[in-house]
């Protein structure tokens, strides 16, 4: 998008988060400044004259001696430590410090603010705050300190309109605000896993208004206890609390500790060995890309057995939801095709052979957020990448001259619908964009009447005889025996005018039975 504004002839700037935002224009046709570098070496300067430091990594993007940071330039955008439970692991979900990133996006905001719009004057801005994502990850939805990182947000939104209202470009600007997903607090199922009061920075007592104490899935290490190759490239992992506090209090995982370096390659406390990835892979091998909310599987030397095999061993275990296969494998019983989410790339070896989204229960809620999820994030109270609705149902708002006024769109809409939105605003050349203009939004544009939405639900076959095991039992041993088929719901929405239509994604959930 910014690189079709910039053919246009327009002014483009890309600020805020490491990576997020510098991807936005990855070719530096425009301004960058995010929580790494300021671009191109121009600007970097010129902002240096005007008295700012600069993102410590600024020195990287260039030529060795092109650019030298000031004496008291400093680290303006780290972001503040997480405080941790007397685990040395865990974030502590009461902590009252406040968003891990203020400090850097204070910084970030102020450049934008009083150098960039006045200076540069930018056609097209993206922004791309890193809150409250971060500090989610760490303390969980719904704690203070994820309370604080959404005010902050509102800060920086606050700041901005106030500075276009004083440039005078309030009835010529246009704000558009979405999320790239929403959150869930990592926790596994809380009749296994009850939460827990936290007590002077230890796991307390059992409490239903408490925190989580589970939730941590390491697929690579459930496949192997199956009797499967299986490998996620990482080296052990000491995940004290967040692996998993029984009913009893015992841990599921409980801590070791490898005082020669035997198991880990280095002396450490640990409580999953590692899994590294062995050159080559073996026949039958499995690599798994730890993904959070879901997880992908590579078979490289795409065996159809190994497939299957690892497909049974997560129908089997109550810790995996939602199954998708590559459409190379035809039809993989209790598992439905990847094409169906349009995930199953063209081009030969882009794709996992299977994606898997972790169990996630919607109603469930900690520190009054409801939704929750097991994840293969590491020590991180929250996170998002499942298929449920808490993690893929956003927010997206709009406000400006082409916009109507006090709308509500009912219809379903999606991130990738942004583009070309935009491109209809600013008339740029996108034929290649995915999605649609947001018309029923835009003044002038039809009203929501003239489409029609159609709700779908898409069902795998069943897979039966299955011995559907407790997440209580690494090994599998304790079994649920009312379990014993698996099947996946796929929820879609397809939106139609015109002859046109639009396929949204909902949800996907596993049923067993």
């Amino acid at each position: 998008m910014l690189q079709a504004a910039q053919a246009k002839g327009l002014t483009t700037a890309a600020i805020g988060k490491f990576g997020a935002a510098f991807i936005q224009d990855y070719k530096r046709g425009g301004i960058v400044l995010d929580e790494d570098a300021a671009m191109p070496l121009t600007f970097a300067r010129e902002l240096q004259k005007a008295g700012y430091a600069l993102p410590r990594n600024t020195v990287n993007a260039y030529d060795a001696g092109a650019l030298v940071l000031a004496n008291d330039n400093g680290d303006p955008t780290a972001p503040i430590p997480i405080q941790r439970m007397k685990d040395g692991q865990t974030a502590n979900p009461l902590d009252r410090t406040g968003a891990l990133s203020r400090r850097g996006f204070r910084y970030l905001t102020d450049v934008f603010v009083d150098y960039i719009l006045p200076n540069k004057k930018p056609d097209l801005t993206i922004f791309w705050s890193k809150e409250p994502d971060a500090t989610n990850h760490a303390y969980g939805p719904g704690t203070y300190n994820s309370i604080d990182a959404t005010k902050m947000n509102d800060e920086i939104l606050g700041r901005v309109v106030a500075k276009i209202r004083q440039l005078g470009w309030e009835q010529t600007t246009d704000i558009m605000i979405t999320q790239d997903h929403n959150h869930s607090t990592v926790s596994g199922d809380v009749a296994h896993f009850p939460f827990r009061g936290i007590v002077d920075g230890d796991v307390g007592s059992h409490d239903p208004y408490g925190y989580s104490v589970s939730g941590f899935v390491r697929t690579a290490e459930l496949l192997t206890r199956d009797g499967l190759k299986a490998y996620d490239g990482a080296g052990c992992r000491d995940v004290p609390t967040l692996s998993g506090v029984l009913f009893d209090s015992s841990r599921l995982h409980p801590a070791r500790n490898d005082v020669d370096g035997s198991v880990c390659g280095k002396p450490q406390k640990y409580t999953s060995p590692r899994y590294l990835v062995p050159k080559p892979v073996p026949a039958g091998g499995i690599v798994v890309a730890a993904n959070a909310g879901s997880d992908y599987l590579f078979v490289p030397d795409r065996d159809s057995g190994t497939v299957k095999a690892a497909v049974v061993s997560l129908q089997s275990r109550l810790q995996f939801g939602a199954i998708f296969v590559s459409d190379k494998y035809g039809d993989v019983e209790g598992t439905l095709p990847m094409s169906l989410i349009n995930t199953e790339n063209t081009v030969s070896g882009r794709n996992p052979d299977i994606m898997v989204s972790f169990t996630f229960d919607e109603n469930a809620a900690v520190a009054g957020r409801p939704g929750i999820s097991y994840a293969s994030s590491v020590n991180r109270r929250g996170d998002h990448g499942s298929f449920s609705r808490t993690d893929t149902h956003i927010s997206m708002m709009a406000h400006g001259p082409d916009f109507k006024s006090g709308f509500y769109d009912t219809l379903p809409t999606a991130n990738v619908d942004i583009a070309p939105t935009v491109a209809r605003i600013l008339i740029l050349n996108m034929p290649g964009a995915r999605g649609r203009v947001l018309e029923e939004a835009l003044k002038g544009g039809p009203s929501v009447t003239e489409y029609t939405v159609l709700g779908k639900t898409y069902r795998s076959s069943r897979k039966t005889g299955l011995k559907v095991k407790l997440p209580t039992d690494l090994d599998g041993r304790a079994i649920d025996p009312s379990l014993t088929t698996y099947s996946v719901e796929l929820t879609t929405k397809t939106l139609s005018k015109g002859g046109m239509s639009h396929i949204y994604f909902d949800q996907a959930r596993a049923v067993r039975e």
